[in-house]
């Protein structure tokens, strides 16, 4: 209850700010600060030699993947089709193209998962960026001719000119922060002691700080732009799609440590990666595409805390 208050406290102080001051203009070191505070941490236990743990997993790994990449985007498409709405289904379709997340790594650490497997299925999702954004870029040229043309009305200039580089996240929140971690193991294991006493802390004030701030950009004030029938639409498609995901995760994720880092990269979406990836494109699929992104924030944070719970309890039971 206390992440879920967080949460929304932090939406609701950074669309007031938003609506007030017009919005912040988009910076990638947010991107930074999620390598640094939600990644980086995870990562002080995991060795180079942990890339062994590839082989032996394979099934983990294929299972990540057939799920992810087949079931859920299938799944996204035909919710997104059902719509009738192109900004609606493009946003689906990259939620779906978009498993795990900067916090994943958090949820996978405090659930008794595989923290190793985590990471290493974590890094295979963003090696997988550059496929995933060219199938995305091709998916608007597609899908016009199945929906009627979107509405572009306030995203003027939100996207103009920009290009999507898939490189960069894989840098800043893979390489990054797994170098950092090495450099605080060899000459700060003081920052490992303080981590790991304060570790919760830390993820709870970086997580809201982060909200806060994507809520607060100029791209979150379109949710004031579009009609309440934009809005019921995307917050029907948007929890159908959760409902799939989350039931995947549980049906088809075996009860371990590893098939629960499996259940986590397939419950949760990269959202803040998505919502970075809409500020590219949002002036093509028009307003509506930033909705189902921005019900994916309540959505997810506010039931990660309860999959977890029903996770464990899963794990008793068993």
């Amino acid at each position: 209850m206390q992440q879920i208050f967080l949460v929304i406290t932090a939406i609701a102080l950074g669309l007031s700010f938003g609506a007030i001051t017009g919005g912040l203009t988009f910076s990638s070191a947010v991107c930074l600060v999620a390598g640094i505070f939600l990644v980086t941490p995870s990562l002080f236990k995991f060795q180079l030699k942990d890339f062994a743990l590839i082989k032996p997993n394979l099934p983990s790994i294929g299972r990540n993947l057939w799920i992810n990449y087949g079931l859920i985007v299938a799944v996204a498409l035909a919710i997104g089709f059902l719509s009738g709405d192109i900004g609606i289904a493009g946003a689906l379709l990259l939620l779906a193209l978009l498993p795990g997340g900067g916090m994943v790594m958090m949820w996978i650490k405090s659930s008794g998962a595989n923290a190793k497997l985590g990471f290493i299925i974590f890094m295979l999702n963003l090696a997988l960026l550059l496929p995933v954004t060219l199938i995305f870029g091709a998916y608007f040229d597609l899908a016009q001719g199945y929906f009627p043309a979107p509405d572009l009305g306030g995203t003027d200039g939100l996207g103009s000119g920009r290009e999507i580089m898939p490189f960069a996240p894989f840098m800043i929140l893979i390489v990054v922060p797994f170098l950092l971690s090495r450099l605080i193991r060899t000459f700060f294991p003081a920052v490992i002691k303080f981590s790991e006493a304060h570790g919760a802390a830390i993820s709870k004030l970086t997580m809201f700080g982060i909200v806060l701030y994507l809520f607060s950009l100029s791209t979150a004030q379109l949710l004031f732009s579009v009609p309440l029938s934009a809005l019921i639409t995307s917050l029907v498609a948007t929890i159908a799609f959760y409902v799939v995901a989350f039931g995947a995760a549980q049906v088809l994720t075996p009860e371990s440590p590893e098939g629960r880092a499996v259940y986590w990269h397939i419950a949760t979406r990269y959202i803040t990666l998505a919502l970075i990836l809409a500020v590219f494109v949002v002036d093509q699929f028009g307003a509506t595409f930033i909705l189902p992104v921005m019900f994916a924030y309540f959505i997810q944070i506010g039931a990660a805390g309860f999959l977890r719970t029903r996770m464990m309890a899963r794990a008793v039971a068993a």
